[in-house]
Order: structure tokens, then C-alpha cells, then sequence
């Protein structure tokens, strides 16, 4: 039996994406699924494909909501918990948005709305769910808070989006610490590039020299939804804190962790060389 059969899961961020395939796998495995995003009509496509691969008397819903509004985060408590059936047993908190740019290129709203989404939002859920989430019968609640690659290292033309990413890991240590006698297991997620509607939106303002750093790094892997949602998934199973999806995300955390210097040289060497490239294309 999946370790997920009968969890009431509160998914927020399951509108697309990793969310959406996460979302699916849940009701697959047999979780009641409540998923939440501002958008109603993804949320409604989600929802349907739940449905697909559903049994009866599993309940699958959804919520539109805006993670920056703390108010109607509050609010959604009491709907969401009716939804899933009076409780909530997992919380994933998948909500990000990034837009690439030099740091004087970007503007102060910018820097200001990848904060409130990728770093306050999180903190706006967990903060509200909390309390529905404690247990004192001895058994186990699961917070996942997915972060990203740039949440434990970053890039050129990152600034804003990575910051915001390193944030939710800080916030996750603390909050380990605190509801862990409470029965409730924290899971930080480190999803690489994903090929996902929001990587596109991505692409649409990333500068020219950092496609170019991206393109050429032997360490640049573009991961499949399908795939990180089920590593995703094991990683809260397995309720071991920090999580990787892949090998090459794993490989890049250890580096950083373990050879501070030689990762951030070998950085640096990898961006003046595509400087160099951008600026002999401009030229000829």
C-alpha cells in the first residue's frame, strides 16, 4: 500500500507543472487532494485528470487562492479541511515564479513580487496549516516545502529569484526543528530545471550570455514534470530533510557543500567564457 492511500494532501502550486503531476500521482497512489493556485481553470484541468486516474469515495478539489494574501490564506483553512474530509495530513507548498535579469535590469517590483511569492507565500501557508497538522496520537503529519537548485547555490542574472530560493531553506531548518516534536516531518525540495509552463515564461527575459552559461555547462539537465513530482513524493515518504531529483542536482549540492571554492571558481570560469561568446556573436 502507498504511504499516501487515505492522507488528506493540501498540494498548493498544483496547477501545472511539477504540482499538477504531483497532484495526479497523489490520487493515483489513493490521497484525498485538495490542490490550490490563482488560476481557476488550470486548477479545474488538474482536478480532472485526478479524476481519471481515481478510485471511488476519494475526494479531489480545489481552491483558488493567492499565497500573498495572508487573509485568504487564513480563510481557506476551514474549505479546504472540509474538502479533504475534516483534516489535513500533508502540506506541499509548490508556489515559485522567476524572472531572470541583471540586477539593474529588474525592477524594485521585481524583486519585491518573487519575495512575496517564493519565499512569503510559503510562509503564509505553513504559518495558517500548522495547527491543523499537529499531532499528539503518536502519528505523522509531512510539510514539504520546495525550494530549487538556486535555493543552495546561484547564478548570473538570478539574484532576485535565488535569494527568495535560499530564504525557504532557512525558513525549513528552523521550522524542522520546531514541529518535529510534534509530530509533523519537514521535506526541503531541491527540483533542478524543469520543463514546465513557468521555464518558459523564464526564457522569455533570460539575457543572452546566461542561456549561453546554461547551454554549455556539462552539469545542465532540463528534468521531465513527471519525474521530479515522483522523486518529490518518495523524498516526503522517506521524510529525510534535503532532496534532490536527480543525481546532477545531488552532484551540484555536494560540491557546493563539500568544495566551496573549487564550485564558485569553476562558476566563475564557466560565465567569463560565456561572456566571451556572447560578445564574438554581437561582434560578427
Amino acid at each position: 500500500m502507498s504511504y499516501f492511500s487515505g492522507k488528506r494532501v493540501f498540494l498548493v502550486g498544483g496547477s501545472e507543472g511539477i504540482g499538477r503531476s504531483a497532484a495526479v500521482a497523489l490520487a493515483r497512489q489513493g490521497a484525498h487532494v485538495v490542490v490550490a493556485a490563482r488560476r481557476v481553470p488550470p486548477l479545474e484541468e488538474t482536478v480532472a485528470a485526478m479524476r481519471a486516474v481515481a478510485k471511488d469515495g476519494q475526494a479531489l478539489g480545489f481552491c483558488s487562492l493567492d499565497v500573498t494574501d495572508r487573509a485568504a490564506v487564513r480563510d481557506a483553512v476551514e474549505p479546504v479541511k472540509q474538502q479533504l474530509g475534516g483534516g489535513v495530513d500533508v502540506l506541499i507548498t509548490n508556489v515559485g515564479s522567476a524572472r531572470p535579469g541583471y540586477l539593474t535590469d529588474l525592477s524594485d517590483d521585481d524583486f519585491d513580487a518573487m519575495m512575496a511569492v517564493n519565499y512569503t507565500g510559503h510562509v503564509n501557508v505553513v504559518r495558517a496549516f500548522v495547527p491543523e497538522l499537529r499531532r499528539e496520537d503518536g502519528g505523522r503529519a509531512d510539510i514539504c516545502l520546495v525550494s530549487s537548485a538556486l535555493g543552495f547555490m546561484s547564478m548570473p542574472g538570478y539574484s532576485a529569484y535565488s535569494a527568495s530560493k535560499f530564504a525557504i531553506a532557512g525558513f525549513a531548518e528552523s521550522l524542522r526543528m520546531e514541529v518535529g516534536t510534534q509530530g509533523i516531518k519537514v521535506t526541503l525540495f531541491y527540483p533542478g530545471t524543469t520543463d514546465t509552463p513557468g521555464l518558459q515564461n523564464e526564457n522569455e527575459t533570460k539575457p543572452k550570455a546566461v542561456w549561453k552559461m546554461e547551454a554549455d555547462s556539462a552539469f545542465s539537465k532540463t528534468h521531465a514534470p513527471d519525474d521530479v513530482a515522483k522523486s518529490m513524493l518518495r523524498a516526503i515518504e522517506r521524510g529525510r530533510f534535503e532532496n534532490f531529483p536527480g543525481s546532477d542536482v545531488w552532484f551540484i549540492w555536494f560540491m557546493y557543500k563539500h568544495f566551496p571554492g573549487l564550485s564558485r571558481y569553476l562558476a566563475d570560469q564557466e560565465w567569463r567564457t560565456a561572456l566571451k561568446k556572447v560578445a564574438a556573436d554581437e561582434a560578427s
